[in-house]
């Protein structure tokens, strides 16, 4: 025994230092991991941040000389200026937005009224279909709309995004679009300074989903809509966070840093590769990982074997608790495991607002029957009750016990009175079909009698009411002559047969 004692410690020995080398390795490589991480979320939101001012800073001007085109336009002498002061009238603010592309003003059928060029109406031009000419013809509550990238017509051809309003007439018709224009050169030229890794990338995302732009540019990635993908729609929910994910543009996963510009739909993200990030570490897990493993193997041995005792005394255990909660003789679970399985159903049947059933089953005579067969034949009596018993319950929360002695006790959730006495029938009916000879009684069989009863407890009520009125039962139904079925009252049914003709 104490050669015993002394394997199961060196056994926990052997196990606490194997698992405390991997503990401080695992420990130690984690910090390294949260510490490169926090690292790069934070690195990645400052570039954000500086981005996103820059951005916002650009739209306003631009949003600022769309605004002060249309308020030129609502001047009520306008139309009588010279076409110098008309266009100084229009364009005035658009001077202060250096990266603007163009500056048009169209009419509401799409035709050219005036650009930011020299001279108004200077050229022919239609944009009748145009994404941002449809959207406002066709919603008059749109605002500031951000067009998907498009070729610019005039005055050079390059891909640009245009950043329109819809302008009104008197009325509150549709008269018209102002929509300025930047290249999307313009946008990614701040990107080109910053150092991201070779799979870092920079997304500009359209309220809806749609990309915009991106760094590094490639335009066949541009334009695409993906705000079905659930990559995005973690953008599009959230007014700014950090996240890592896999990129439904190019498959890398990165860790990505959004931010939604306050006053306009459009939203930033700066994302760097996870692969790039834990290289490095990656290589000094692999190190510390090799060193953990070699002094691990010195104490594995010991640990398979402190393992191996466990488990065999985990069984022992089990094996223990299922001997201490099962009656030896029957089979059933005995009356301390019947205590346990009613407490755990009374509680559930306050949760529930549930019924909760109990029948307390006697056998008839079974003094008598012991005196007359022998306790030998009383103990095969009693195993064929108890399999009855068990035949007879088909629901898996219902539960036979052997209560003690000839008593027997079966718990019935989630059933009512009506439904208990029908099942007690049925286990009276089975027993006495078993037809096993008993002189000493009037029936000259083995029968049973069973007291039922049922409640519907809440919180506060006395369990042990529940466990009186199944006794009081079982009192009457041995009082009316045994072999019987009775309620926990007057009122309740009495089923009995009548005595064969034999014992009448």
């Amino acid at each position: 025994m104490k050669r015993l004692l002394s394997d199961v410690y060196l056994h926990l020995i052997a196990g606490v230092i194997a698992l405390g080398i991997l503990g401080i390795s695992a420990h130690t490589l984690w910090m390294d991991r949260q510490s490169l991480w926090q690292e790069a979320e934070k690195s990645s939101r400052n570039v954000l941040t500086t981005i996103a001012r820059d951005l916002d800073g650009k739209i306003e001007l631009l949003d600022q000389s769309l605004k002060g085109t249309m308020e030129g336009l609502r001047h009520p002498d306008f139309q009588r200026l010279p076409p110098d002061l008309q266009y100084r009238m229009l364009f005035d603010r658009a001077t202060s937005a250096s990266f603007l592309g163009t500056l048009l003003l169209v009419d509401k059928d799409g035709n050219l009224v005036a650009d930011a060029g020299p001279v108004i109406a200077s050229r022919a031009l239609n944009v009748a279909d145009r994404e941002y000419f449809i959207a406002h013809r066709e919603n008059s509550h749109l605002g500031l709309y951000v067009s998907r990238p498009f070729t610019n017509r005039a005055p050079r051809s390059e891909l640009a995004i245009g950043i329109s309003r819809r302008v009104q007439d008197k009325a509150g018709g549709f008269a018209g679009v102002v929509m300025g224009s930047i290249s999307l050169a313009t946008i990614n030229q701040p990107f080109n300074n910053l150092s991201l890794g070779k799979q870092g990338a920079i997304n500009l995302f359209r309220g809806d989903g749609v990309l915009l732009t991106r760094y590094p540019f490639l335009e066949s990635q541009i334009n695409q809509d993906l705000g079905g993908s659930e990559h995005v729609q973690r953008l599009m929910q959230a007014k700014s966070g950090t996240f890592d994910s896999i990129s439904p543009i190019d498959g890398i996963r990165r860790i990505i840093s959004f931010e939604r510009l306050e006053r306009y739909p459009l939203v930033l993200t700066v994302a760097l590769s996870v692969e790039e990030i834990f290289a490095a570490w990656q290589r000094k897990a692999l190190v510390l990982s090799l060193a953990t493993l070699v002094l691990c193997c010195a104490v594995v041995g010991l640990t398979v074997l402190f393992q191996r005792e466990l488990r065999r005394r985990t069984r022992a255990e089990t094996k223990l608790r299922r001997i201490a909660r099962t009656d030896d003789l029957t089979g059933l679970p005995n009356r301390r495991a019947f205590r346990e399985t009613f407490e755990r159903e009374w509680r559930h049947a306050i949760r529930s607002g549930s019924s909760l059933s109990l029948l307390y089953i006697d056998a008839d005579f079974f003094k008598s029957f012991n005196d007359r067969y022998g306790h030998g034949r009383g103990d095969e009596v009693l195993r064929a009750i108890a399999d009855s018993l068990e035949a007879s319950i088909r629901r898996p929360r219902d539960v036979a016990a052997r209560h003690g002695g000839e008593e027997f006790a079966i718990v019935l959730p989630e059933t009512d009175l009506a439904g208990a006495l029908t099942i007690a029938e049925n286990i009276r009916r089975a027993v006495a079909s078993m037809e096993t000879v008993h002189e000493g009684s009037p029936y000259l069989t083995v029968t049973i009698s069973i007291g039922a009863a049922d409640s519907r407890p809440s919180r506060g009520s006395d369990r042990s009411v529940l466990l009186d009125a199944a006794d009081r039962a079982l009192y009457r139904a041995k009082a009316s002559g045994r072999n019987a079925v009775c309620g926990p009252d007057s009122e309740s049914p009495v089923l009995q047969p009548p005595l064969p003709h034999a014992a009448a």
